[in-house]
């Protein structure tokens, strides 16, 4: 993905990209957690906005018999409550968003169900029925999800390569021309080069395996930093 434009960022986003970089984060995923600290700062203002015209369009009091004439516009009240949301589902209209992604809403669903979101610096209406809530237990479940996706493909992988290996040394052995030449030395060290090769790439796969787990755990943390540095 493309690198974060750090130099166009609002401090606290500076601020945070500095500490992801001492803690020696990944440089695309710094891109990805100010991409989401850019939406929750464009959905906090909105909240603001909103707040303010809505006392802008407030009614007047009527006036009392005698009494004072009415102000111009009600005090401004609490800005709208924002919230950190997961897509279940994707979207392409006023804003878009694929599953997966981490969005901001402001206020409550409107009468036909459709809420503000801001996804990707955009804002618009969207089903709010197509967002849960991005809480510790929700991030755990995603972890999991992940750690058992990366197990289940290693694991199919191993066995694909383990059924490659043993029609490959079948095949050593069927290419020797009498059954003691399929124990002679050479044809063992070719069988032997097959198992060596094997392990090499199951290695490989172990590897994958545990880079997937560890960014899961790292991405479950930094998520979890972000709801952290709001308090």
């Amino acid at each position: 993905g493309p690198a974060p434009r750090f130099s166009k960022m609002a401090p606290k986003r500076d601020l945070a990209a500095a500490k992801l970089r001492r803690q020696g984060i990944d440089p695309e995923l710094i891109g990805v957690i100010d991409s989401i600290l850019a939406d929750q700062e464009h959905a906090q203002k909105l909240a603001l906005l909103t707040a303010k015209a809505g006392a802008r369009g407030a009614a007047p009091a009527p006036p009392g018999k005698g009494g004072p004439a009415p102000a111009s516009a009600a005090p401004a009240g609490p800005p709208a409550k924002v919230v950190k949301m997961r897509a279940i589902d994707s979207h392409s209209g006023e804003v878009t968003y694929e599953k997966g992604a981490t969005v901001f809403v402001v206020g409550e669903p409107d009468a036909t169900g459709m809420v503000q979101t801001v996804a990707s610096g955009k804002t618009g209406k969207a089903p709010a029925n197509h967002f849960v809530e991005i809480t510790e237990e929700l991030l755990k479940r995603e972890r999991e999800e992940k750690e058992r996706l990366a197990e289940e493909n290693r694991k199919k992988e191993e066995a694909r390569l383990q059924a490659e290996l043993e029609s490959e040394k079948k095949k050593i052995e069927a290419s020797a021309s009498s059954p003691a030449a399929a124990k002679a030395p050479e044809v063992e060290t070719k069988k032997q080069e097959v198992d060596a090769k094997f392990q090499a790439e199951r290695e490989r796969l172990l590897a994958e395996e545990k880079r997937i787990k560890e960014e899961a755990a790292r991405l479950e943390e930094l998520m979890r930093q972000l709801d952290a540095d709001d308090d």
